[in-house]
């Protein structure tokens, strides 16, 4: 149907948001009786008009589409309707309805706070903030070695690799970063001149330089004992034995604890100084710092956030290397032949090309330390040309891996935030599981007068007791006098009724109850929250909330 003139009293449709007025629209079509769903409806988003069939709306059920679709919604009663929202989206949600796939708009047009804002009002679930259901989650955890039976192993599986899993968990995780970040101050403070030469006098915090090298030993070994029983344990309780050893990052771990043991196999004082056996051990400090340094870099978000886009970028990184490479090559070959053949009787510094390549590296890529200079005008051009190459070489791949890791963060952080919603909804269901009494007593006491507890339909004077006593609670903790009251608003009308209910419970409450998804309780829901909480059945609609968020 066309578009009509908006309704003279600008009606609101019934319980919805204040942003959609109901059209007339024009419903004279030839249609056969039954035909409702091939009906074409408009939709006046922002101002822009959208035209499409009931048919489409209906693909998605729960969403507001589908509901101002269905029979007696505004969409099917006047086949028009005005919505007061941002219109580029609604290009993308509209889409939706026609492909079943949800593509988000660029990060460049839209803030994705917007986006979040917008399918929350058209009560649309971002499949990229998808809560993993228990079973999901079980399945991904067995793909990364988790043992499928319960015992001892997967119980360790889950001590090591799920912090989540339990506070131990998250105790052993918090002991392993603050062990990595001590460990690597102990190796710094052992190259210190005063305790590696053992001074004589020196003194610190009343320690001499003998206690404090002990001291660092002491701890060194503890940290070591800690790691390898970590690693140990880890490879034991795992169900995919490979994949834990082609596991890069298990490797790093290894690389923490190797060193320290082949120290002590090939100790110095057993091998009368041999030259091979002490630069082995050199090797073999230096890569137990890489180690320490590599391990401390799993706990951090951007260093996996850093891991993932060079993963992603293998190919950019190959352009990068190959111009990087053949600007060297150029460079160090065009001035090596410029100093050779030019200037006064002094040597030229570049003596091959090779020694040349040195400073082509440092020229393209901007650092310059001053070390080499050309000694003729001809090998300050190519100097110069270096220097320009830098910007173009290094300029246009580094812009696409600026990209990508902007992306790969991104996703990062939704994954992050994932987590912690997921980690909260856990948090309420065990809440939920304590609160399951709470149909009886308190509130009924508090607005029936008794203390019964209720299983099942009201009689209707207790319903009309409990609409009166709703309706006055409403209206006293509506301080601002809208018609909608806020969840801070709804704690004090809990509280009103002698309730203690913390606040992430009393949020999915207000979730279930708040059919228009308005973020606010009208004096409707307020009273239809009162009675699905005398009656018992608040708490089983919020368990089954959680459940059906988890299965996004």
């Amino acid at each position: 149907g066309s578009v009509g003139r908006i309704d003279s009293l600008a009606r609101k449709s019934g319980g919805r948001n204040k942003t959609i007025v109901r059209l007339r629209g024009d419903r004279k079509l030839n249609l056969k009786p039954g035909d409702d769903e091939e009906r074409i409806v408009t939709i006046n988003v922002g101002g822009r008009v959208y035209m499409t069939c009931i048919r489409t709306l209906l693909k998605l059920p729960g969403t507001l589409l589908y509901e101002m679709a269905q029979e007696g919604g505004e969409l099917y009663t006047d086949s028009a309707v005005f919505i007061d929202r941002d219109n580029r989206c609604f290009d993308y949600i509209l889409q939706y309805y026609r492909s079943g796939e949800l593509d988000m708009p660029p990060a460049a047009t839209f803030s994705e706070k917007l986006w979040t804002d917008e399918l929350k009002f058209w009560k649309i679930d971002d499949p990229a903030m998808k809560l993993p259901t228990a079973s999901e989650v079980d399945a991904l955890q067995r793909e990364l070695g988790k043992p499928a039976t319960n015992g001892l192993r997967r119980k360790l599986w889950l001590l090591w690799e799920d912090p989540q899993s339990s506070t131990m968990a998250k105790f052993l995780l918090g002991l392993s970063v603050f062990l990595s970040v001590g460990a690597v101050c102990t190796f710094v403070l052992e190259t210190q001149p005063s305790i590696r030469t053992l001074e004589v006098g020196y003194h610190f915090l009343g320690l001499s330089a003998v206690q404090i090298q002990d001291a660092l030993a002491m701890f060194e070994m503890v940290v070591i004992v800690f790691f390898s029983i970590e690693l140990v344990t880890r490879f034991i309780a795992t169900s995919k034995k490979l994949t834990f050893l082609r596991t890069p990052l298990n490797w790093m771990d290894a690389l923490t604890v190797l060193p320290f043991y082949l120290n002590y196999m090939l100790d110095p004082s057993n091998n009368n100084n041999n030259g091979t056996v002490v630069d082995i051990l050199r090797l073999a400090r230096l890569s137990r710092i890489l180690g320490l340094a590599l391990k401390l870099g799993k706990y951090s978000t951007g260093v996996r956030v850093l891991g993932r886009t060079m993963k992603t970028c293998i190919s950019e990184l190959g352009v990068l290397g190959v111009l990087l490479i053949m600007a060297v090559i150029i460079i160090s070959s065009a001035i090596y032949y410029c100093d050779l053949y030019g200037g006064d009787e002094a040597p030229s510094k570049f003596e091959s090309i090779s020694r040349s390549m040195y400073f082509s590296m440092i020229s393209v890529t901007t650092i310059g330390y001053g070390d080499l200079t050309p000694r003729t005008s001809c090998g300050e051009f190519v100097a110069c040309l270096a220097g320009l190459s830098g910007i173009f070489v290094l300029g246009l791949p580094i812009s696409i891996i600026g990209v990508k890791f902007e992306e790969r963060y991104r996703e990062m952080t939704k994954q992050m935030f994932i987590q912690l919603e997921l980690d909260k909804l856990i948090h309420v269901q065990k809440k939920l599981d304590a609160f399951q009494g709470m149909g009886g007593g308190e509130i009924a006491s508090a607005l029936l007068g008794t203390g019964q507890s209720f299983r099942g339909d009201l009689s209707e004077g207790d319903l009309q007791k409990l609409n009166k006593r709703a309706q006055e609670i409403f209206l006293k903790v509506d301080t601002d006098g809208s018609g909608e009251i806020s969840l801070e608003e709804l704690s004090s009308a809990v509280s009103e009724l002698g309730m203690d209910v913390e606040d992430d419970v009393l949020e999915v409450m207000m979730n279930v109850v708040d059919v228009d998804g308005s973020n606010s309780i009208s004096a409707y829901e307020f009273s239809v929250f009162l009675q699905k909480a005398v009656t018992g059945e608040l708490v089983q609609m919020c368990k089954d909330y959680i459940k059906n968020k988890g299965k996004g």
